[in-house]
């Protein structure tokens, strides 16, 4: 009788792909706090956070995965930096945001 009830656990552990368990989801993420945003250091210093962070979330980003799309202009990987930089830009509060823009340009 135990053969019906392990029949369909084992089943489903098969649907489940290697690696699909642990992976964790990529994550955007940047911090400015400590950034001196009103001299230009330190707005180059958060250019360089955001294409650090947006580097780094498409090493991790995988556009196949259909559970975690964050916006479609990801799925191509020339795209995806450029892409991940805006969405992070976009987050930011109007002044941080405004000192990206600037840090960007070498101002």
């Amino acid at each position: 009788m135990k053969c019906p009830v392990f029949l369909p656990i084992l089943l489903l552990t098969a649907c489940v792909g290697r690696g699909q368990l642990d992976r964790q989801a990529p994550d955007l993420r940047l911090v400015y706090h400590d950034l001196a945003l009103e001299t230009a250091a330190g707005r180059a210093a958060l250019a360089a956070r955001v294409a650090q962070s947006a580097a780094s979330f498409c090493r991790t980003y995988d556009p196949r995965d259909y559970e975690r799309i964050f916006a479609l202009g990801l799925a191509n990987s020339g795209n995806c930096p450029g892409v991940a930089g805006i969405m992070l830009a976009r987050r930011m509060p109007a002044r941080v945001r405004r000192a990206y823009q600037a840090g960007r340009r070498g101002e």
